[in-house]
């Protein structure tokens, strides 16, 4: 070999060792990396003042899933939320929807939102099962709560363990903890509490009937309605429906002129609903309302799906965090509502009296069982605007003395 050639061997050889011994120094492969052919290495992006401190070895890219620091969280999909909590709601309440509307439910169920955090990571919403229009049923409905992980919803319906956990992580902004303890207290009572709460046994929150006191309004019930007794319908007096005691108020279900069925919490943990409304008040979800305070008029609307009907009414009902809360028993505004069956009738008894579908029922407040009642029309007429509507309410000839064989025929 010639003097030139072993000189030449030695530039190239010193070359080449000077970069294996650079790329050993950056902390690198030699070349490219193992990653797939034709891959090049990933260059992490400068820290701080442009390097990595004295002694330490620039960290690696991390592969998309593999968790650090440096993995970024994805936002929370609110339409993902939307299909989660339908799931949910037909997992858990579908069957107790179909077993009382006496069909399945009407449609997917309507989510909606009430209360959401500035980064939308913690949701509180509303969910219902559709009635379907042959049914006259109170709609089966749900609050539900749910986090954001930053991977997934944790999601929750009200009558669970995890709705409550769920409440105590909502941050304090969003949910006052007034709020916070109202809806852990209507999720947590029980459908025998309730119903210990409404029929005396035990002190409960003296609600009385949704209309104003000395007016008279006509009680109806649908055939149609499965058992146990879950609503009754009113209607007449002056249209203005008001809140049987003190709540919260919500709303299921609300429609672009802002007709909802609403929900009032009451102190107790049970809450009262009316349907059918029109000219629903201006509260805020969440909001509190007093005993006797305007929730809007009576109607036809059915938000929730439902049978048509016939009259302006309200649709009223009680509930707990579990479900519906039979209506057999209860005492409101000094009338103790009954059932029987085959076919089902509801009526209320006070006393002497006995007041059966199409019957006038006096409002008295809470005035004691004792106290007299008012003549049997005392209401006035109602007119076109009043919120009673047009139609013709149905006779009132079912207010009579009560037999002690139960429901008497109608007179």
């Amino acid at each position: 070999m010639s003097v030139g050639a072993i000189v030449l061997s030695t530039a190239v050889g010193l070359s080449l060792l000077g970069i294996a011994e650079r790329a050993l120094l950056d902390g690198g492969p030699i070349g490219r990396d193992s990653g797939p052919a034709g891959a090049e290495r990933a260059i992490a992006p400068p820290q701080g003042g442009g390097g990595a401190p004295a002694g330490q070895r620039p960290q690696q890219p991390q592969r998309p899933g593999q968790g650090g620091g440096t993995t970024q969280k994805s936002p929370p999909n609110l339409g993902v939320l939307s299909a989660q909590v339908r799931k949910l709601t037909i997992d858990q309440r579908g069957a107790a929807a179909q077993e009382s509307y006496g069909a399945p439910a009407g449609g997917r169920p309507i989510v909606d939102t009430s209360r959401t955090s500035a980064d939308n990571g913690w949701v509180l919403g509303t969910t219902a099962l559709p009635v379907p229009t042959g049914s006259a049923a109170s709609p089966e409905v749900a609050f539900y709560a749910a986090r954001w992980t930053g991977e997934s919803w944790q999601v929750a319906l009200s009558g669970s363990k995890e709705f409550g956990a769920l409440l105590d992580a909502a941050p304090a902004n969003v949910l006052p903890a007034a709020e916070v303890r109202a809806l852990r207290r209507y999720s947590s009572v029980t459908g025998a509490q309730a119903t210990a709460l409404v029929n005396g046994t035990r002190a409960g929150d003296g609600l009385v009937l949704p209309w104003k006191v000395g007016q008279a309004w006509t009680m109806t019930t649908a055939e149609s309605t499965a058992r146990p007794l879950g609503s009754l319908a009113f209607s007449g007096g002056d249209g203005r429906v008001v809140a049987a005691g003190d709540g919260r108020l919500y709303r299921f279900c609300a429609d672009s002129t802002g007709n909802a069925l609403i929900m009032l919490i009451h102190p107790s943990g049970v809450a009262s609903t009316y349907y059918h409304l029109r000219g629903v008040a201006r509260v805020r979800d969440g909001g509190v309302v007093s005993q006797g305070a305007p929730l809007g008029r009576t109607g036809t609307d059915r938000p929730c799906g439902g049978a048509a009907s016939p009259r302006a009414e309200v649709g009223f009902g009680l509930r707990s965090g579990g479900g519906i809360v039979p209506l057999d028993g209860a005492q409101i505004g000094g009338w103790t509502f009954r059932e029987r069956a085959n076919p089902l009738l509801g009526f209320a008894e006070r006393g002497a009296l006995q007041v059966l579908p199409g019957g006038l029922m006096a409002n008295l407040g809470r005035a004691p069982v004792g106290d007299d009642l008012p003549s049997s029309s005392p209401s006035p007429r109602p007119s076109q605007d009043d919120g009673a509507g047009s139609s013709r309410a149905p006779a009132a000839g079912a207010t009579q003395n009560r037999s002690q064989s139960g429901a008497n025929s109608q007179q």
